[in-house]
């Protein structure tokens, strides 16, 4: 039964890998009510110097801001859910078992999306908003072992936040390469990523990179999210904290080139974890600007819930250190249905065109079938 399934985590979160087993208990839930009170009780195992692990996914918005437009969902994935361990396990090696993915095929067309542009465009003429994240869906079947699938995305990815949570029938695969936030109760960082170049071959490459450093574009867009998490750090920051040390550095992985900057902030004495997530929560890099508004034009645009995609993945160890990622790059397997779906998206910007965004879908989809050298 699946109440019996005993969750297995393994956490690869800055060249660290620790793995969570038979947690004391579990804390979940599928209805927006009841998210306060699980982070409630999350804040007390903190308070206890428990680890704390595990997810929230994008519908869980609501809970944070009442205004937070999200799709309806009947699914039987919870909106959030954490492991509370009094320690990791031994890590052990995996061995690799096989496993069959079908071809990924995504839900939304060239000419469904080129209007999806057009309809983001026509919002941005009427002052709705600067810049939407519009995302699409990638479906395949699935079928065998799907931990040796992420140590596959793992190794073609090589992110810095990845995260591996398998709970039963849904298996959550991150191999997400953005840091939401990193907070230890007092200062709290966090690493939008925003702009994207494919990777080319010789001196392709080292062009793709010093043309994505410099595009205006790409600039425009990662500043405009850098504002919005600045705003929104500040509503739990100590006044006049919030600092922007980074701007528009540029990432290399396997199949793409990434622009991130860093914003940080002291946060106000006894802050809570749901009182950031309330501020933050989802990451303005993957809602776009402004973020009500705009969450409401994703849910006019987007066919699909996003679930764990674009929600957060991470922990809190027992000396309140926190650490989630944004769940970009996030493969959701459902065993019972044996259906896998990867979401992957853009900010799109007046300038922004049809051909140039539905490529970078397609370059940001590349890690599902990267192999590693």
């Amino acid at each position: 039964m699946e109440m019996e399934h005993v969750p297995y985590i393994v956490m690869d979160f800055d060249q660290e890998t620790l793995v969570f087993e038979r947690p004391l208990q579990v804390l979940q839930t599928k209805r927006i009510e009841e998210v306060e009170a699980v982070f409630e009780q999350v804040q007390t195992a903190m308070k206890q110097e428990k680890y704390v692990v595990g997810y929230v996914s994008y519908e869980s918005a609501p809970a944070f801001h009442a205004h937070y437009k999200v799709k309806s969902t009947n699914s039987d994935f919870p909106l959030l859910w954490f492991g509370i361990y009094d320690k990791p396990t031994a890590v052990k090696s995996h061995q690799q078992l096989p496993y069959q993915v079908s071809e990924w095929k995504p839900s939304t067309d060239y000419g469904k999306y080129e209007d999806g542009i057009k309809q983001i465009h026509n919002a941005i003429a009427s002052g709705d908003t600067y810049q939407v994240n519009y995302t699409i869906r990638f479906h395949s079947e699935f079928e065998g072992d799907d931990r040796s699938y992420y140590e596959h995305l793992k190794a073609a990815q090589k992110g810095n936040y990845s995260a591996y949570l398998n709970l039963g029938r849904y298996r959550i695969l991150s191999v997400s390469p953005e840091l939401f936030f990193r907070w230890d109760g007092e200062t709290i960082v966090t690493k939008p990523m925003k702009g994207t170049a494919p990777r080319g071959i010789g001196m392709a490459d080292e062009q793709q990179k010093e043309e994505l450093a410099a595009s205006e574009k790409n600039r425009a867009e990662n500043l405009m999210i850098v504002d919005l998490l600045r705003n929104d750090i500040s509503k739990v920051a100590a006044v006049g904290s919030v600092k922007v040390p980074k701007l528009f550095e540029i990432e290399p992985y396997p199949t793409v080139y990434q622009m991130t900057s860093t914003v940080e902030a002291k946060t106000k004495p006894n802050t809570t974890l749901f009182e950031l997530f309330s501020a933050m929560f989802p990451c303005g890099s993957i809602t776009g600007a402004p973020k009500i508004s705009t969450m409401g034009i994703i849910d006019s645009l987007e066919d699909e819930p996003r679930h764990i995609y674009c929600g957060a993945i991470g922990m809190i160890t027992p000396d309140q250190q926190a650490l989630f990622n944004v769940a970009i790059r996030t493969v959701l397997i459902d065993k019972e249905t044996k259906q896998a779906v990867y979401g992957v998206g853009g900010g799109i910007t007046w300038d922004s065109t049809v051909a140039d965004e539905y490529e970078e879908v397609m370059a940001k989809s590349k890690v599902l079938s990267y192999r590693a050298e």
